[in-house]
């Protein structure tokens, strides 16, 4: 696991969007900077504190996001909804796991976080930006 590091291959050519993108990729560094800092003491909050974070800031950008497909009338938005639904799922039970006495690893924690994400725009994200190039190329 390394910190996520933003380059054109992430874009989606539109800026907001790439923006949100951006500020997602600042909270996970700043919580891997946390992760591999020397203040032992907070090691077992920063977990949850990413956990937190990318909840609060998916909510945010996965409704931007799914209205933006909605405006471009993006023909498999519904599903794109869903991947969004399960990971929203996803994190929830990994803080309900956390809330219960039973975490896991912080290492684990934010390697779901940054495959999720890199696979999700480089993958998912991308469907949609196709979609709007082929429309107004």
């Amino acid at each position: 696991m390394s910190k996520i590091i933003w380059s054109e291959f992430l874009s989606v050519e539109n800026e907001e969007i790439d923006n949100q993108h951006k500020n997602w990729i600042e909270i996970f560094n700043t919580s891997y900077d946390r992760m591999m800092g020397k203040d032992y003491s907070t090691l077992s909050q920063i977990g949850v504190d990413a956990l937190i974070n990318m909840q609060e800031y998916t909510d945010m950008h996965f409704a931007f996001e799914e209205k933006y497909m909605q405006e471009i009338n993006y023909p498999d938005a519904a599903e794109h909804k869903l991947k969004h639904d399960f990971f929203r799922i996803k994190l929830k039970r990994i803080r309900q796991d956390f809330d219960n006495g039973n975490p896991k690893l912080n290492s684990e924690v934010m390697k779901i976080i940054e495959t999720w994400f890199v696979e999700h725009i480089q993958r998912e994200d991308q469907k949609y930006n196709l979609f709007k190039k082929k429309l107004m190329p």
